[in-house]
């Protein structure tokens, strides 16, 4: 028989899905803000607002370099089709 004894918590979880599609831009930068800022209630007013403004800071940062990502990687794929010949494919690649 094993027995194991500990104190370790394991926090918060949850589940976000979609019906369809995979999750936007906008909802992924929502979770991983989430996941890096959390705010007290018990915290004084202005601390609290401080909070909210870094949060929705990094979040912005966060969209936006999102973006690039992708954009860097349609890139990458675009030309990686058109060093094998496929110039149709990465056209329309492209346009998505």
């Amino acid at each position: 028989m094993f027995s194991f004894k500990s104190d370790t918590e394991v926090g918060t979880l949850g589940v976000i899905t979609t019906n369809n599609r995979g999750h936007t831009i906008e909802e992924v930068a929502e979770m991983a803000t989430n996941r890096i800022v959390s705010i007290s209630e018990d915290a004084p007013a202005p601390v609290r607002a401080q909070a909210h403004a870094f949060k929705n800071a990094c979040k912005q940062a966060i969209k936006y370099y999102m973006q690039e990502a992708i954009n860097n990687h349609m890139c990458t794929i675009c030309n990686q089709l058109e060093k094998q010949g496929q110039e149709d494919l990465a056209n329309i690649i492209r346009r998505l």
